[in-house]
């Protein structure tokens, strides 16, 4: 019969590198006080035996202390046979230890244990071009970016910390800290559906606010039916991205800007401009080359089509080999 002893899963595990360290105080313990007995004209003091014991363990030879005595030699040759092996396990540990370390860190996999950060949710263009703009303004702050598409930390050599998995799920919103954030931004993915993006970004901003209802979170929407979903879910703040690109769009037209901007090329700081199609664009939809384009940092707005300008033509609408785009261009 197999008995169960219900206090072994209460008896906390303790981590390797306590273990090793405090084999290693115990052993120089013991070989400082051996030493300090055998030889105490040589070792007047237990510390001086201690010292001894390192100097020798970790093959430094610094020649201050020696033992004399047949006794003490005996005890020196153990020690360097034993404490050698047990040093350099030592320090071989600390090498894993910090390339474990590393490697969590830039696959995603590493906890943030700070506070009072920012989290974004997504990467694309326009969430690299906010942190950015963070990072140069407010170089201390703190960023968490969260994205299941990513495979390794897109900026590894800023202070950003990077989070694999999907934003839903409350394990990988822990692992961003979100309890303790204290501004929360979720991005919308544009190469996805409208609608489903829309939804991921609610159920998103559900599971954030479950955990940390206080927080400011911001929600990008694409389609305007889901706003106020968005608004009961508890968005703080809403950007509705196809309605200001249409909104900025409808008022460049009614202004007559894209003549102004070939003439002067800049309006606003913006580049407004005919974009010749290249070959390889040739034969896609609207939406599939807007999408591509806006990773470059390119916004699709429009083409010119056997004459006639079509400013935001259906997602589905097939752009061909003889058309011209309309783009702003920063």
């Amino acid at each position: 019969m197999i008995r169960i002893n219900p206090f072994n899963n209460a008896v906390p595990r303790i981590p390797r590198f306590i273990r090793l360290l405090s084999i290693i105080a115990l052993f120089l313990f013991s070989f400082g006080l051996l030493i300090h007995l055998v030889e105490p004209k040589r070792f007047p003091t237990l510390l001086d035996g201690i010292w001894w014991a390192i100097v020798t363990m970790s093959t430094v030879g610094y020649g201050d202390y020696t033992p004399v005595t047949s006794l003490g030699k005996i005890i020196g040759i153990i020690l360097i046979l034993s404490g050698v092996g047990l040093i350099t396990s030592y320090f071989a540990h600390i090498a894993k230890m910090s390339i474990s370390t590393e490697q969590l860190f830039l696959t995603g996999r590493k906890d943030f244990s700070g506070g009072g950060h920012f989290i974004i949710v997504g990467w694309n263009g326009r969430s690299k071009r906010i942190i950015q703009n963070i990072h140069d303004r407010m170089h201390h702050q703190s960023i968490v970016l969260i994205d299941d598409t990513l495979q390794k930390h897109p900026l590894p050599r800023t202070n950003i910390h990077f989070v694999h998995g999907k934003a839903t799920l409350d394990s990988v919103l822990k692992k961003a800290n979100v309890t303790q954030a204290i501004r929360v931004l979720i991005t919308a993915d544009l190469k996805q559906d409208e609608l489903q993006t829309d939804m991921f970004s609610i159920l998103t901003l559900l599971a954030v606010k479950g955990l940390n209802p206080d927080v400011y979170c911001l929600v990008e929407i694409l389609t305007h039916e889901q706003k106020e979903n968005a608004l009961r879910a508890g968005a703080d703040g809403i950007v509705e991205t196809n309605k200001f690109a249409s909104e900025f769009m409808q008022e460049c037209l009614s202004k007559g800007i894209f003549r102004e901007a070939e003439e002067q090329n800049e309006w606003a700081g913006l580049k407004i401009r005919q974009l010749p199609l290249q070959e390889e664009w040739a034969e896609r939809t609207f939406k599939r080359l807007g999408t591509e384009l806006l990773e470059r940092d390119i916004l699709l707005i429009g083409i010119l089509s056997g004459g006639e300008t079509v400013i935001k033509p259906p997602a589905d609408a097939i752009v061909h080999g003889n058309d011209i785009l309309l783009i702003i261009d920063d």
